[in-house]
């Protein structure tokens, strides 16, 4: 009896070989299908990521623009306001002492304090 199992277990040995191999490589192929699917998962997730960043991005950019374009809208208001304010001084250098006269208080007063919202210290 033991020969005929022998003999038996001896035919099916590449059977059974045969079947754990296949029986491997299933679990392996499926074993790779969830890895695939939680990539795919995760690429999904972060390609919502990477619009929403890219979202941002495009509004930081058109807010810098406008930062940009009202800066250089100062800088030229600054220049003008600068240059008016030197051809001012400029003139009033320019007179002679006999120009020159007395001012009421009030007045100076109040250029004193235009000056000083200028910057200038006098």
């Amino acid at each position: 009896m033991s020969t005929i199992i022998l003999r038996f277990l001896t035919l099916l040995a590449p059977y059974l070989a045969a079947a754990a191999v296949l029986l491997a490589g299933f679990l392996y192929v499926e074993h790779l299908r969830a890895d695939l699917a939680a990539a795919n998962a995760a690429n999904a997730a972060m390609t919502q990521t990477n619009q929403a960043n890219a979202a941002a991005i495009a509004s930081y950019q058109a807010q810098v623009q406008k930062w940009n374009a009202a800066r250089d809208t100062l800088d030229a208001q600054s220049l003008a306001t600068s240059t008016a304010t030197g051809q001012i001084l400029g003139n009033i250098a320019a007179q002679p002492a006999s120009a020159d006269a007395p001012v009421a208080p009030v007045l100076a007063g109040a250029l004193a304090d235009i000056a000083r919202l200028q910057g200038q210290t006098k």
